[in-house]
């Protein structure tokens, strides 16, 4: 277009008298009419977007099956994936989860577009407890069912506090339908009723019988049924946005590790594929509709292994491991639990026999959070090792026989520590109070609305959604009055803490339930405290230094939670080449600040690092810095013997590159850099570089992953320098931001490869979660109809991740002009979206590029 309208504006600049400069003018104007609007209808030709989501789908193993033939009928194991994707659509062949294989995390990514907010399965929140269950769908079920007290998944949810919207909010409500999966918007009731109906009823009383004395087949019902609505609603115009999700492969694969049980999975996705795609073809906006298979991450299974579970709760529980009572989300060993197939209830404690000084106390005290979903991944909330201290004090000075000497030097310790601590849980406090005032002033705002609110909505209300949005407001008020009781606990808890002073101190009198926050993990640990962890009272009780003052050496039994985890060995590992230690390495991330004496301005990163910990003597830093233009490079910097002393201050020795570093970059035949390779490694490189050099690898894309997962990522919606905010409105983003630090775990531990944390049953089959290729390579593929443009026969080998998805998507609908959101989405809150478009799908096929005769492909009908 560029170039015709420079031949446009030429003939228009070239006068020769009135008339003729008229109807020059008019003959510009036509064409620029005319060109705008073929523009517009190319870049709107796709009227139509069909999403399937396929949980935990493989890529590597959907090619294998798709190549391979049957014997029986010399046709592909898949006939619909191939005839449809690889004859007659586009497959992104490296396409990569960006952050952990973990599905909570990886749908996010998906369906924002945005950078990773939601970074477990589940979450925590250190101070209340509340806990951010991502995947259980019951509650939710349960809760919309009750007078709507809940609209949205917990997913939607926590991302619309952040004001970061969905692929599906680029739709208007009515012309969108979208199945049930883990972001999802709403539920239709009539869906559930439906799959009753077409299952049971239609069928004769014979048929009933004998299938009860059999078992009913009810796995598939609501999946049909979704299959059925869909397929229904393609005959429907105004619909613009529909999408199809399932988890039946990823739950195939958790449990059966066996080629015919993959293979029967895949031909049932293979099966929908087909059926839905007739579907379109046969539909009123057939040549207009583009059609995307997404997967989340893949899932790192072979037939020859049985993935190997290791007990994260039990270590934690054990003396050895601390001694703590240890909350998780997921009931351990599920088969043998009726409370385990329970969803509703929200926390789970795994009570201790073993604990150093808070036995029977698990209850109001658990001293550990878990998060083992995921399987090849955990992560670990510890409990503010200064609070253990001050506990075991203050348990230590209510006892009656302390001697006078050891009292004194205990009440000093006490003090001490609270000293220590409390400029930064003051400020914190002062903070966290004012965005409470800011929060129950909401409240009274909302009340008089939600009050208001109609009983009874009319139909065209319900076909437009504004029920749904007005039960939004409706529960976000709920969601409030919950924060400000919490929160106020906590820090009412907290005040009386600060509140002791030494000349009227009487433990005696006090009760330790008043001055420790019950049910809390109080603020993150640092690295210091991660190594030096107080876990209970030394064995001698409280000792004496040689000057009368508490010896905090050798009154405290103290845990290095590194070197514990990675330390730990299993001695009845059977398996060849599966290693005995279960974890690979434990990440956390190191304050900026803190690495300001250690490392030279050459090194110095512009944010946080994140510290691999794979042993004293195998260890990495992951640096990152932004250059003028805002793009991410990054670093990776061998390291051994890294400690943070207790002034926050790190220091480290500088290792040599050599293999068995965390990622084993060094030893990685696939890596891919130019000339020299320490002198690559060395080196700061873009994301887009380090994609291209690492995705092959064994760990794939683990650089990018690992920051994408534990940085700190900007929110467009809660930036606080917006210009017109009022005081109120940045104190309510200020809340939001400070709620996602707060689920942020101490420590994220990987498994070793073939071993897993899933403490409910230890999957044998394939698992994910961690940064592995097998985990992270994920599927992505394009079809469409002629008006769509997309590629036939063509294969992208250009690496792409997760956040290419939205905004490739978004292109195609003509919703993405010049890169950018498009004023209507922008209307809806949509922000600029971080990754790259998948050019591919929208340039002519290239020389060279492997394209298909659309005509000799055969429909496997």
């Amino acid at each position: 277009m560029r170039a015709s309208g420079k031949k446009i504006c030429r003939l228009y600049r070239r006068g020769a008298g009135p008339a003729r400069r008229w109807s020059q003018r008019a003959a510009f104007f036509i064409t620029l009419t005319a060109l705008l609007l073929t523009h517009a209808t190319a870049r709107a030709a796709t009227r139509r977007l069909v999403v399937l989501k396929f949980d935990g789908l493989p890529a590597d193993m959907v090619d294998r099956f798709v190549r391979e033939r049957d014997p029986r009928t010399g046709k592909s194991r898949l006939p619909w994936i191939e005839y449809l994707f690889y004859q007659r659509g586009t497959r992104i062949a490296n396409f990569y989860v960006r952050g952990m294989s973990l599905s909570g995390p990886s749908w996010s990514l998906l369906d924002t577009g945005q950078h990773l907010q939601i970074k477990g399965n589940v979450e925590y929140d250190r101070l209340t407890l509340h806990a951010y269950d991502y995947l259980n769908f019951i509650p939710f079920y349960i809760n919309y069912a009750l007078d709507m007290r809940r609209v949205d998944m917990p997913g939607p949810e926590t991302l619309d506090e952040i004001g970061i919207p969905l692929l599906i909010d680029a739709f208007p409500f009515e012309e969108r339908y979208q199945s049930f999966q883990l972001y999802q918007r709403a539920l239709r009731w009539t869906t559930l009723q439906r799959s009753l109906q077409n299952s049971f009823l239609g069928r004769s009383a014979r048929e009933v019988i004998d299938e009860w004395t059999t078992g009913y087949e009810t796995r598939n019902i609501v999946l049909n049924q979704l299959e059925r609505e869909l397929i229904d609603n393609l005959n429907n115009p105004r619909m613009r946005y529909l999408d199809y999700y399932t988890t039946e492969f990823d739950h195939a694969a958790h449990h059966n590790r066996d080629r015919e049980t993959h293979l029967r999975a895949l031909q049932e996705i293979d099966a929908t594929v087909g059926h839905i795609w007739t579907a379109i073809e046969r539909s009123p906006l057939a040549s207009e509709t583009a059609l995307a298979l997404v997967s989340d991450h893949g899932s790192n299974s072979d037939e020859r292994v049985y993935s190997q579970g290791y007990n994260l709760v039990k270590l934690l529980g054990s003396a050895a491991g601390g001694g703590h009572h240890v909350i998780t989300k997921r009931r351990l060993l599920l088969d043998y639990s009726i409370k385990g197939v329970y969803p509703l209830v929200p926390l789970i404690t795994t009570t201790t026999e073993e604990s150093y000084y808070l036995a029977k106390q698990s209850a109001d005290y658990p001293t550990a959070l878990l998060d083992f979903d995921g399987n090849e991944r955990a992560s670990i909330h510890l409990r503010d090792s200064d609070l253990n201290l001050l506990h075991i004090l203050l348990q230590q000075l209510a006892r009656k026989g302390l001697d006078p000497a050891t009292r004194r030097s205990a009440t000093d310790a006490l003090f001490a520590t609270i000293n220590r601590r409390r400029a930064e849980w003051t400020g914190e406090a002062a903070q966290l109070k004012e965005e409470l005032g800011a929060l129950q002033r909401q409240i009274e705002k909302l009340e008089p609305i939600v009050q208001a609110l109609p009983k009874k909505w009319s139909e065209e209300d319900r076909n437009t959604g504004r029920d749904k949005e007005a039960a939004r407001v409706a529960v976000r008020l709920e969601m409030l009055k919950e924060d400000v009781r919490a929160y106020g606990e906590y820090l009412r808890t907290l005040d009386r803490l600060l509140a002791l002073r030494r000349e009227a101190f009487d433990p005696l009198r006090l009760k330790i339930e008043d001055l420790i926050p019950r049910r809390s993990m109080g603020w993150p640990n640092t690295i210091h405290q991660l190594q030096n962890y107080v876990v209970g009272l030394a064995p001698g009780g409280l000792a004496l230094a040689p000057d009368g003052s508490l010896d905090m050496a050798r009154s405290f039994i103290r845990l290095n939670y590194f070197s514990l985890l990675r330390g730990v060995k299993v001695r009845n590992n059977v398996q060849p080449g599966i290693d005995s230690h279960p974890v690979d390495f434990v990440a956390v991330r190191v304050p900026r600040e803190s690495l300001v004496a250690a490392l030279d301005r050459e090194t110095m990163p512009d944010e946080d690092a994140i510290w691999l910990y794979g042993g004293d003597d195998r260890q990495a830093l992951i640096l990152a810095r932004r250059d003028a233009a805002g793009q991410l490079w990054l670093r990776y910097l061998p390291v051994a013997q890294l400690k943070q002393d207790a002034s926050g201050q790190v220091t480290f020795n500088r290792s040599e590159w050599r293999a068995d570093l965390p990622l084993k970059l060094w030893e990685a035949q696939q890596l891919k850099t130019d000339g020299d390779r320490r002198g690559w490694l060395d080196g700061w490189h873009t994301e887009l570089e380090w994609l291209r050099a690492t995705h092959l690898t064994e760990y794939s894309n683990a650089i990018i992953g690992l920051h994408e997962q534990l940085a700190r990522h900007e929110i467009g919606a809660l930036a606080l320098d917006q210009p017109g905010l009022s005081a109120d409105e940045r104190l309510l983003r200020r809340f939001r931001w400070r709620q996602r630090r707060l689920v942020e775990a101490d420590l994220l531990i990987l498994a070793n490869n073939h071993w897993n944390f899933d403490v409910r049953g230890f999957n044998p089959g394939g698992n994910h979660g961690s940064f592995f290729r097998v985990s992270t390579h994920s599927t992505l593929l394009f079809a469409g109809g002629s008006a769509t443009g997309i590629p036939r026969g063509r294969t992208v080998e250009e690496p792409y991740d997760s956040l290419s998805f939205i905004p490739t998507v978004l292109k195609l609908i003509g919703q993405l002009p010049d890169g950018k959101p498009s004023p209507e989405l922008l209307e809806r809150g949509f922000q600029p979206f971080p990754g790259r478009v998948i050019e591919e799908l929208f340039d002519s096929p290239a020389a060279g590029d492997p394209v298909s005769d659309a005509g000799a492909a055969k429909s496997p009908q």
